[in-house]
């Protein structure tokens, strides 16, 4: 009896003490109107056994996983788990085909050859399924004379170079080429100019064969540490992962769509962010005075109104403010509205109802805005006029 009455208050102790903080006692479906109260992991824990992962809270309420080799994987980086901007090729501001190499084409995207190529938007088929993810638009570069030397053929360049520096990060991408052939997959810490910065370092310089279906490539690479690295002065340093072609110079017609870098050693499906956040990152390096969908260029119609006000008898000065925040001063671009002879020109107000044509000029940039300049008469200093003319900013690196 005494046994059973020892037992019994033994199972009532067990009954009421409480539940450690970290561990999760729960049976059953979790319901919408239930919840679980899970403790923040301050560092990552102990390793899990090969084949398994560990979830975890960390203090920036983010979910991660941590694999057996130790590579902390975030699980969900509400609309920031991806570095690259405009991975989907979706903002085209500068215009959908080029033939001009080793610049910028798709917002963020340098594109090169160092033979005579065609870079161009093309547009996926609703519905296929060849890419998941319903993707509007993929890259093409078609190269119709070989090159001859070593070039990038796509390439992004993140701002700073401390970016996932002495982390792991994955990289992927889809891609076909018309035939089967090889590449070179490449990242590089440039540690920008200005000063005394220190040399670039190669990263990866690593061969990929990409077949002639749409399939995703992926690679993982632990990201040097920048530790006693000097930086430039010049605010331009950068971590750049591209598409090269280094040997077996030929034709071909390369396809791309879908780039992520994320944090972690895992290839996670790629994010989602909406149009409007993604134009927003994008327009830290470049904005343009024309509408989305047109090209800039000389003569187009519709020309914005800037508001300037006569300084002297001659100069006048108007404020464009820019609508996100440059990297940095831009280098700017005007260009003629329609009916003006002169490339670069716009349309100024000389008197109460004369319009002249006149050449605009920066007077002074920072990253909020430019003061924009022209040259006119037949007005009072203090008098306040009106110039007419498109403009592009530029502040990629």
């Amino acid at each position: 009896m005494l046994k059973r009455f020892n037992l019994f208050i033994l199972m009532a102790l067990i009954a009421i003490s409480p539940i450690p903080a970290e561990a999760i006692q729960y049976k059953g479906d979790l319901e919408a109107s239930k919840s679980v109260t899970l403790p923040v992991q301050t560092a990552p824990p102990a390793n899990p056994a090969s084949g398994k992962q560990k979830l975890y809270f960390k203090d920036d309420g983010a979910v991660y996983s941590l694999d057996s080799a130790g590579n902390e994987n975030p699980v969900d980086k509400a609309g920031f788990k991806n570095y690259l901007i405009n991975g989907r090729f979706d903002l085209w501001q500068r215009g959908i085909s080029f033939t001009a190499m080793n610049t910028y084409g798709a917002d963020r995207w340098r594109h090169g050859s160092s033979g005579t190529a065609t870079v161009s938007r093309q547009a996926f088929s609703p519905g296929q399924t060849d890419v998941p993810g319903e993707p509007t638009y993929f890259w093409r570069n078609n190269t119709t004379v070989a090159g001859a030397t070593a070039t990038p053929l796509i390439g992004q360049r993140i701002e700073r170079v401390r970016t996932l520096a002495g982390q792991t990060a994955t990289w992927s991408f889809w891609a076909r080429n018309g035939t089967v052939k090889t590449f070179q997959l490449v990242i590089v810490q440039n540690f920008g100019t200005g000063g005394s910065p220190s040399s670039s370092v190669t990263v990866l310089n690593q061969p990929q064969s990409i077949g002639t279906t749409w399939a995703r490539y992926s690679v993982t690479v632990a990201i040097p540490s920048i530790a006693a690295k000097t930086m430039g002065t010049d605010n331009n340093d950068y971590i750049e992962f591209s598409i090269q072609e280094t040997s077996s110079f030929s034709t071909f017609v390369l396809e791309s769509a879908q780039w992520q870098v994320e944090k972690g050693s895992v290839a996670s499906e790629f994010e989602q962010r909406s149009p409007g956040l993604e134009l927003t990152l994008a327009q830290r390096y470049y904005e343009k005075s024309f509408p989305l969908s047109t090209n800039p260029g000389e003569g187009r119609t519709n020309p914005p109104y800037v508001s300037v006000m006569t300084i002297t008898s001659s100069a006048r000065r108007g404020w464009i403010p820019f609508v996100t925040r440059k990297r940095a001063s831009p280098v700017m671009t005007y260009y003629k509205a329609a009916g003006m002879t002169n490339d670069g020109d716009w349309n100024v107000r000389e008197t109460v109802s004369a319009w002249t044509e006149r050449t605009p000029s920066t007077n002074n940039a920072n990253e909020n805005g430019v003061a924009v300049q022209v040259f006119a008469v037949g007005a009072n200093t203090g008098q306040g006029m009106a110039a007419q003319g498109h403009w592009a900013a530029d502040a990629e690196l």
